[in-house]
């Protein structure tokens, strides 16, 4: 008799523990103790109608990886239009030296770019100063 009031308890448990196992489910958090990635070094140059970023990313957990926000400049009010997303490069363990030409096709048009870090686990570096570039007609 004592063996059925134990099976009875378990059964009783596990009724309870059913609907805990159903309903809304949240995402899996990771906690890491590494910094936020964030761009370190960034140097721009432009060679004839290309610009040539150079950057280098420190912090971050795991595969690390760049993005590059592109905006026109209004010529009447020197003012940076909507950002869109120009460039994602694919996530990699490299961190030092990361290259990326950029082809600016129309020219006389005043670009402004920026760019940020972002890690495997999702987590978003701060914005790097903004770049600003003109190709010249001739």
């Amino acid at each position: 008799m004592r063996e059925v009031g134990e099976a009875i308890k378990r059964l009783i448990l596990l009724l309870f523990l059913l609907p805990a196992g159903c309903g809304l489910k949240t995402d899996l958090v990771l906690y890491d103790d590494a910094p936020k990635p964030k761009i370190a070094a960034l140097s721009a140059t432009v060679n004839h109608a290309a610009l040539h970023l150079k950057l280098d990313i420190t912090g971050g957990s795991g595969a690390v990886f760049y993005q590059v926000d592109r905006a026109e400049i209004e010529p009447d009010c020197q003012c940076i239009n909507h950002w869109m997303r120009y460039y994602e490069s694919s996530p990699s363990m490299q961190r030092v030296g990361l290259q990326r030409n950029i082809n600016i096709r129309r020219k006389g048009v005043a670009y402004a770019f920026r760019v940020r870090a972002k890690d495997s686990l999702g987590r978003t570096g701060p914005w790097s100063k903004v770049i600003k570039v003109q190709v010249s007609n001739e």
